[in-house]
């Protein structure tokens, strides 16, 4: 459990450095580029996203939940991926004047052109990572990501300041694979893994198989909105509505995205020894949502000063659509949980029979929002697809794990009591001060306190089991140090 905490701990610091590297670029980056600019290079990422999904055949979750691992498994991961990156390459590379011409933006071409390479970069440090993650080294699994994170940041800002325009995110991108890339084999130089094999492929393939499915069916939906407002409506549609999604997610990626690098290694080890995941399912279920719905409720009231203080005011009109995008993602507290217990368990075909069931239907209810109603219709429909997909999601996880509807509810009730005491004080705030009267920095930091302090009491006063683990984790911290150094 110690070491689970101390991975825990690393991955989160990680994920801080990342989410504060992420966010000063596009902080800086917003301000400087306009949102038809952003909304060129959302749907670049959009169209590579689809195309790259193929890349899960090769999943490195195939290397991390498998029991024993031979050097043969991982020569034959190494080996399809790259085979699955130079397929994807050249497909890129073939589709980008169609693409160009499809969307009107003739810069596609070189931008597709630049980042095929930085998918050969990026499949080295990939699966390196992936053998840092099972055998728990998430310090350097850090040290390489946060090194291609503030190298390629540092790279797109001033590519963005040099009139590089949307081109900037692939040279950033570039830059930094390629000194993650380095760093990777400096820190692991096992060269034998690029030594082509075979050996086992198929074992990989089936599991890969299920995985790329869902990764394909995933990412099709994911860029579905940016797609289509980028074609039916314009580039800068599809600009706020990525920016939008950006500030919505905030609490997904401030709270849960350091956790889940460790969450299928921890599950994995405790299925291996035999054990139960229902009481962990449920327990980080609890935790989560302590911290994921007040998160996003307090989001929702001050959406208005975080999109300043992030993106600059030239973006606030997007501030009634992270309400509502806050508000939808309340419905997603499992979905970082769901995938990893799931595979954890062995149930890889089950998250494929959910995605065809999920997605298809959320795609088709997009759709047709984008198309009648642009950008406002496409952000209310996620109050449509989530709590759908949410519920498809659990129904599935329900069966696997023998959870009933009252367990879970038992293990986030507390959760939903925080959430209320949290988002109370800004109300008031912002009640005040009038309703329509943006918040001023103070006003808004000032509320933001008053949600902390109402969070505290509340975690207390419903004895949260979060409580525990926020006593618990100093001497763990000091202990992780201790064995740090």
């Amino acid at each position: 459990m110690l070491a689970v905490k101390r991975a825990l701990l690393i991955s989160t610091g990680e994920r801080y450095v990342l989410l504060a590297t992420n966010f000063t670029t596009a902080a800086v980056v917003s301000r400087i580029l306009t949102p038809e600019e952003i909304g060129v290079s959302a749907i670049g990422t959009a169209i590579l996203a689809i195309i790259m999904s193929v890349r899960e055949f090769s999943s490195s979750s195939y290397l991390i939940q498998r029991s024993e691992l031979s050097r043969e498994d991982i020569g034959a991961a190494f080996t399809v991926m790259f085979i699955l990156t130079g397929i994807i390459a050249a497909v890129l590379v073939a589709v980008s004047p169609a693409m160009a011409l499809f969307y009107r933006q003739p810069n596609l071409v070189p931008y597709f052109h630049i980042v095929s390479i930085c998918l050969f970069l990026d499949a080295c440090f990939i699966l390196i990572n992936a053998l840092l993650r099972r055998e728990m080294s998430f310090g350097k699994v850090a040290a390489i990501n946060i090194t291609g994170a503030a190298t390629s940041s540092v790279a797109t800002i001033a590519l963005a300041f040099a009139g590089f325009s949307y081109m900037s995110f692939a040279w950033g991108w570039l830059i930094g694979s390629g000194l993650a890339a380095s760093l990777a084999l400096a820190l692991r130089p096992h060269f034998w893994m690029f030594k082509p094999s075979l050996a086992n492929w198929r074992g990989m393939i089936s599991f890969g198989g299920y995985n790329g499915a869902i990764a394909i069916i995933f990412y099709i939906f994911d860029a579905l909105p940016l797609l289509l407002l980028g074609r039916f409506v314009s580039p800068n549609a599809a600009g706020l509505f990525s920016r939008t999604l950006l500030i919505g997610q905030i609490p997904d990626k401030l709270i849960l995205g350091g956790a889940m690098s460790v969450v299928l290694p921890a599950f994995s080890a405790e299925v291996r020894q035999g054990r139960d995941l229902k009481r962990p399912y449920l327990a980080a279920l609890s935790l989560i949502t302590g911290l994921h719905w007040p998160a996003l409720l307090v989001l929702s009231v001050l959406a208005r000063p975080v999109i300043e203080v992030v993106l600059g005011h030239q973006w606030i009109e997007i501030a009634p659509l992270v309400q509502v995008v806050a508000i939808a993602l309340l419905f997603s507290f499992s979905f970082q949980l769901n995938y990893p217990v799931t595979v954890a368990v062995g149930g890889i075909r089950d998250l494929l029979l959910r995605a065809l069931i999920a997605f298809p239907l959320s795609g088709i209810i997009l759709s047709i929002a984008v198309i009648l109603g642009g950008l406002h219709a496409a952000i209310w429909s996620m109050l449509v697809t989530v709590p759908f997909q949410a519920i498809v999601a659990l129904s599935f996880v329900r069966r696997r794990l023998g959870l009933r509807h009252r367990d879970i509810a038992a293990a986030i009730w507390r959760s939903a009591v925080v959430a209320i005491a949290s988002v109370i004080p800004p109300l008031l705030v912002t009640w005040a001060y009038g309703p329509g009267v943006g918040l001023s920095f103070g006003q808004a930091f000032g509320a933001g306190l008053l949600a902390l302090i109402g969070w505290a009491m509340a975690l207390m006063l419903t004895r949260h089991p979060l409580l525990g683990e926020i006593v618990a984790i100093i001497p763990d911290f000091r202990r992780a140090r201790a064995s740090a150094g």
